[in-house]
């Protein structure tokens, strides 16, 4: 039975989980000096160069016992960019930064980094509560939607969260370094692309995300219980042809966006990622001055609720 069943059956080849990198590349060292102009900071730009290096600050500025360049790492005020984005660089787990924050590491420096992707629009501080619902709609079943995809990052322990503030729309990425640019490639592709399914019915919301919108809604403390009995009832009738006319207008209402980058991410490779995420956003982020807003760094910078739960920084190597 045993050779009649599985005779000529073979093992597949594995799958290799392409968020996962097959070799770890170090760290690379950021430095900070302290000087009658502030706090300084430098990073090596060959990465190369980074293994068993000594690094020595004396009164003719920065030494190596071996080559290698170092460059200032802007980080008081965003990088020049020819565009309606900015980008913003945060040096990685130095105190009294400003930076997201991010699970307890130790202090060593690592292969770490995180992103901040803010859509700016001055539209969600006007919405009405209809129109609020229908976003988190969306938002919610996006979840649904790469869930896939944010299983093979939790593997890698990259995590993901989206939120709406006064300024727009924030989308959250950390992970590692090596990978998380690719994860945050794919993740904005099929963001401006989920509307669109909703609306030619390719895609339909599970049974689940009203309740979980109706749960989003009870844990705000600025709706009132008014507002919250409105959304339990108006989440059960709405369409998904409706949440995703909503996603195009607000997409549509975008005036540009802000592109954060902290830890173990380099200037040009921060200016790379800017530049492919305006391609992905190129049919949006091109508001009317209506929807101009520009919110301060701090702003941006509150707490994120990592999605999925299971994302760990322990599963980093």
């Amino acid at each position: 039975w045993f050779a009649a069943t599985f005779d000529g059956e073979e093992l597949s080849p594995p799958y290799l989980n392409p968020l996962i990198p097959t070799n770890i590349r170090p760290p690379r060292p950021v430095i900070e000096r302290q000087g009658k102009w502030g706090r300084r900071f430098f990073y090596l730009e060959d990465a190369n160069a980074s293994d068993d290096l000594t690094r020595t600050i004396g009164r003719g500025g920065l030494k190596l016992t071996n080559e290698g360049i170092w460059s200032e790492l802007k980080t008081s005020v965003p990088l020049d960019v020819d565009s309606n984005w900015k980008l913003w660089q945060i040096p990685p787990s130095y105190m009294g930064t400003v930076g997201l924050q991010l699970p307890v590491r130790p202090p060593e420096p690592g292969i770490e980094c995180a992103f901040v992707v803010q859509l700016l629009s001055s539209l969600p501080a006007a919405f009405t509560t209809s129109q609020l619902a229908l976003v988190n709609l969306w938002l919610l079943s996006f979840d649904d939607e790469i869930l896939g995809l944010a299983e093979l990052g939790a593997a890698a322990g990259i995590a993901y969260e989206t939120s709406l503030n006064r300024a727009g729309l924030r989308i959250c990425f950390r992970g590692v370094s090596q990978t998380l640019p690719s994860y945050v490639r794919r993740f904005c592709r099929r963001l401006v692309q989920h509307h669109v399914k909703l609306l030619d019915g390719s895609t339909k919301m599970a049974d689940s995300v009203p309740s979980r919108a109706s749960a989003l809604a009870n844990r705000s403390p600025q709706m009132t219980r008014a507002e919250k009995d409105f959304v339990a009832n108006f989440v059960t009738r709405v369409s998904e042809r409706e949440v995703g006319n909503e996603a195009s207008f607000f997409l549509k209402c975008t005036s540009g966006g802000y592109l954060i980058t902290q830890g173990d991410f380099l200037p040009r490779e921060s200016q790379k990622l800017l530049s492919e995420l305006q391609t992905i956003f190129r049919d949006y982020t091109t508001a009317s001055n209506n929807f101009v807003t520009s919110p301060e760094l701090r702003d941006l910078l509150y707490r994120p609720i990592w999605k999925p739960n299971v994302s760990s920084p322990c599963l980093l190597p």
